[in-house]
């Protein structure tokens, strides 16, 4: 791992009063109202006439979510509880990460906040932070590309609304909102080399069908070949 010296960046956002992080909630439990997060609905009493409410049809971690508050203005159902957009989300869970030569594929999870757009980082070791791509609130999955070969990266996913974004750390934690990652070393030399024993393979064979061409004509000649060549050379 990477010592935090070489990331400037980092130490920027641990520097700022968004790095210090803050207890998310449980992902699949606390099905609050969003006028009221931190209280749960009073049970419906026996004999009520209203049904009980059922939770959302909610995943944090499903690509292409809609946000639960639509949903549950469509349904009425039940959120799960939430920060407002008055307060810097919590950070997102980053979860898988496959790397190739040049990129990585990012998924993750939602965090129990209010989030308006999702903000891709990244840096090389000893390079300088590059803002990726923004992806609007219902993203869980993301393409990275543009990256060399055999080279370590940080890379983060950050939440934002209104009032801020979301923290990072150093990529230590399993499921944090940053990994570090390395790409795969470059395949051209393989190819390259492969390309070179074809061709060698190639002038080897084509030396070894001339050179049995050549000897078959000799052979035909014979002694009648020899004859009319030293006819030629008396008459000269």
């Amino acid at each position: 791992l990477l010592g935090s010296s070489h990331w400037p960046w980092l130490r920027a956002q641990e520097s700022s009063p968004l790095a210090s992080p803050t207890p998310q909630h449980d992902l699949g439990t606390d099905y609050y109202s969003y006028e009221d997060p931190f209280t749960p609905d009073p049970p419906e009493m026996p004999g009520s006439q209203h049904p009980l409410h059922k939770p959302c049809d909610y995943h944090h971690c499903r690509h292409l979510q809609p946000a639960c508050a639509e949903l549950r203005e469509e349904t009425g159902c039940l959120c799960p509880g939430v920060s407002g957009p008055d307060v810097p989300p919590e950070p997102p869970q980053l979860g898988i990460v496959h790397v190739t030569e040049s990129g990585a594929s990012l998924h993750w999870c939602a965090p129990s906040s209010t989030v308006w757009e999702y903000r891709l980082m990244y840096q090389a070791d000893g390079g300088h932070t590059i803002a990726g791509p923004i992806f609007n609130s219902t993203f869980r999955m993301a393409v990275l590309g543009g990256l060399h070969p055999s080279t370590s990266y940080l890379v983060c996913i950050m939440a934002a609304n209104r009032a801020g974004a979301s923290p990072t750390d150093d990529g230590s934690r399993a499921h944090g909102p940053c990994r570090m990652i390395r790409t795969l070393a470059s395949q051209l030399p393989y190819a390259y080399v492969a390309a070179g024993l074809a061709a060698m393979f190639g002038l080897v064979v084509v030396a070894a069908l001339t050179w049995h061409f050549v000897l078959r004509a000799r052979r035909r000649q014979g002694p009648m070949g020899e004859e009319a060549e030293a006819l030629d050379n008396q008459y000269e």
